[in-house]
């Protein structure tokens, strides 16, 4: 399939619901994030701007800067991070 190629009904479909679901999806997370971060939040684990970068650790002794700006040391994935 070229760029400049029409997409079949079906096609047009198929991308709509994998955006849809896609879109349902961020919306979980951006959930799931807010009630994490406000967890942190009524423990005092986080004030303001001041944010631990993992959802899922404890502070971390550990610590040493990395990608995005969290620890390299973490071992959790992507997703556990505040980054949206």
């Amino acid at each position: 399939m070229g760029i400049n190629t029409d997409l079949t009904e079906d096609q047009k479909r198929a991308l709509k619901e994998n955006a849809d679901d896609l879109e349902q999806f961020q919306r979980q997370l951006d959930e799931v994030h807010e009630r994490a971060r406000s967890r942190l939040e009524s423990t005092g684990l986080v004030t303001g701007l001041d944010t631990i970068n993992c959802l899922i650790c404890v502070a971390c002794e550990g610590w040493k800067s990395g990608d995005d700006g969290k620890c390299a040391n973490c071992p959790h994935g992507f997703f556990s991070h505040n980054i949206i």
